[in-house]
């Protein structure tokens, strides 16, 4: 556990170090602040065999811009989504509650750019974390979530005009390969692992074997002289099988974001910005 914990950390401060190093040269950046809600279906047989169904609430920012290169072909992209969801079984006669909270950083290259059409793909580092909480449960009622993968991911992207109007549509996908997870055995309680500090087994490394999951995202942006309205259809699914037990969790999510398209240029300490397309 406490090994999982420094890897955890040690991730994420290499993914911040990457992501501001990043903002010192001079680029096409794009910033996207979305907001939105959706369904959510959830099976965590830790927490109940039954199948539980709902809504949810999510924000969602993202940055993507072109890194310094001389053939201007390499791209990076950080996302953060945060969501928080209620979800109940069939027969009604229960409540979970959840938050999660998902980063990633992607270095993508760009091997196609000619006639409005773009093709990125590229590796992407993933920070899963969040928790469950049952109502209905006396007995380990809660349920921690962990992860870290890398992961594959690829996006197509054609901008076009009509009408007399900008206007794009994007698809994304990402694939975790590689990482691993928290994830209690079943019948484990929290207390044994953090208290009596029987963390045994809890650390798993994950793989497309028992951690089949995938993120797909599809954007459409509309430029109406400087300002640019997106609208987005977000699908998660995670599929884990850890611990003798199944964790499967989807979400689809409709948001309505703006998009902030700005160009630096560092000279003499100075920073130029202009709005290109």
């Amino acid at each position: 556990m406490k090994q999982f914990l420094l890897t955890l950390m040690i991730i994420t401060g290499l993914l911040q170090g990457v992501d501001a190093q990043s903002l010192r040269s001079n680029r096409f950046e794009e910033y996207t602040l979305s907001l939105g809600g959706g369904y959510t279906g959830l099976i965590d047989t830790y927490l109940s065999p039954l199948c539980y169904g709902g809504g949810h609430v999510a924000l969602q920012s993202e940055r993507f811009g072109q890194l310094t290169s001389k053939n201007g072909r390499w791209f990076a992209q950080s996302l953060f989504t945060l969501h928080g969801d209620y979800t109940v079984p069939r027969s009604g006669s229960g409540l979970t509650i959840g938050g999660m909270a998902d980063y990633s950083y992607t270095y993508y290259y760009r091997p196609l750019h000619e006639e409005g059409w773009s093709l990125y793909a590229g590796s992407q580092g993933q920070l899963r974390m969040g928790g469950i909480y049952n109502l209905r449960n006396s007995n380990n009622p809660a349920q921690l979530k962990l992860g870290v993968n890398l992961a594959a991911s690829v996006m197509g992207k054609y901008a076009f005009i009509l009408w007399h109007t900008p206007m794009s549509v994007r698809l994304q996908a990402d694939v975790p390969l590689l990482g691993f997870a928290f994830a209690p055995n079943y019948g484990q309680s929290y207390y044994e692992i953090f208290y009596l500090g029987q963390d045994e087994n809890c650390v798993h490394v994950t793989a497309l074997h028992n951690n089949l999951s995938l993120r797909t995202g599809f954007s459409y942006d509309v430029q109406f002289h400087s300002c640019t309205v997106r609208l987005s259809l977000l699908s998660d699914l995670y599929h884990w099988t850890l611990g003798n037990q199944q964790y499967r969790m989807f979400t689809h999510s409709l948001m309505l974001g703006y998009v902030s398209n700005l160009y630096h240029v560092l000279r003499d300490d100075e920073v130029k910005r202009y709005i290109p397309y």
